[in-house]
This record gives C-alpha cells, structure tokens and sequence, in this order.
C-alpha cells in the first residue's frame, strides 16, 4: 500500500479512543475491513464528525505509518441519517453492523460483500424488507455458509418476520454468542 491512499469505505464501527481520537472500522470494495485511526476527530473543529457516523458511505484518506491506518481526511458520500429514520430503521442497520464487523476479519476482502453490504444498507434506508432480506441471504451464500432450507421457504411464503427470526438465529449460531444490538431498544 502507497503511504497515502484514498477510498471509499461504509462506517461499520467506531470507537472512542483517548479524548478525541476514534478508531473506524471501515468495510471497502478492495481492501475489505479496515481499521484506521482518526486522530482528533472528535474535537469540536474536526470536519470529520459528521462523516464517520454508523452507516455511511464515506470517501477518506488514509495514511500508513508503521502498519497501522491513519484517517487523515473523510467526506460523506451516501448519508443513512440524510432523513428521519424509524426505531426499526435504525435497530436494522446496527444488526446489520453488527454482523459484519462481527463475521468479516480485518484486511480480509470478500468478492462481492462490499456491495451487497451497500445494497442492504440502501434496503434498510428504503425501509423495503423483502428487499433486506434478499440481500441478507445472498450475503450468507456470500461468505459460504449456505442458507437452511426454512429460511428459504418462509422467504417464498413471503412471511418476513418469521424469516427475519431464523436468520437472526442462524447468524447467532455462526457467530456462536447473541447479537448485542438487538438489545438497544427493547
């Protein structure tokens, strides 16, 4: 990698690191999930802050130093809290989140995942269920774990929220512990 590369990359992750510092977890089309550090990126005269919430898709800088990513500068592309959003939204887009920084190891670049994430992303944004939940189970075929036949057959009966139930718990049972975002609006 150059010392300087620019990128476009959807905000998975973030973490307060010292004061002001945020650490980004970034999934992108050809590097897969990357971690950088935005120093000072919290600080009140930071133009970063508003790019690197959850869900964006982001057009950033970065700087290798030493093995590790520096962001030094971040634009937003595709904002998901561009317009108000439902509980149900929101809830949906950390599950989804979730999944991925949980399921995709750093520096791992997966063909096709970066779009399908977008694609979700952009269903979740729509508020189009049957559309999410396409894309989760050509994301689970993604990765290679196959999908179970039940899901499948409720997905053509067209009962979502029984389809939506048994992902959730086929992703629980893969990651082998329970999603925390579920928890956030109970």
């Amino acid at each position: 990698m150059d010392k300087y590369q620019n990128t476009i990359g959807i905000v998975i992750n973030k973490k307060t690191v010292k004061e002001t510092d945020l650490l980004i977890t970034l999934l992108t089309p050809r590097k897969g999930k990357i971690i950088a550090l935005a120093k000072g990126a919290k600080n009140i005269k930071s133009s970063r802050l508003s790019s690197l919430q959850l869900g964006n898709t982001i057009k950033v800088q970065l700087y290798q130093k030493n093995d590790f990513l520096w962001l030094s500068e971040a634009q937003t592309i595709t904002p998901f809290l561009q317009t108000s959003k439902s509980l149900t939204q929101i809830n949906l887009l950390f599950y989804f989140l979730e999944i991925l920084n949980r399921l995709i190891a750093e520096n791992q670049q997966i063909e096709n995942i970066y779009q399908i994430s977008q694609e979700i992303i952009d269903a979740i944004n729509q508020n189009q269920l049957n559309r999410y939940i396409k894309n989760e189970i050509l994301f689970l075929e993604t990765l290679g774990f196959g999908v179970p036949n039940e899901i499948n057959l409720y997905f053509q009966k067209k009962d979502y929220k029984t389809t939506q139930q048994l992902i959730k718990g086929f992703f629980e049972s893969i990651i082998e512990k329970p999603l925390e975002s579920n928890k956030l609006f109970k």
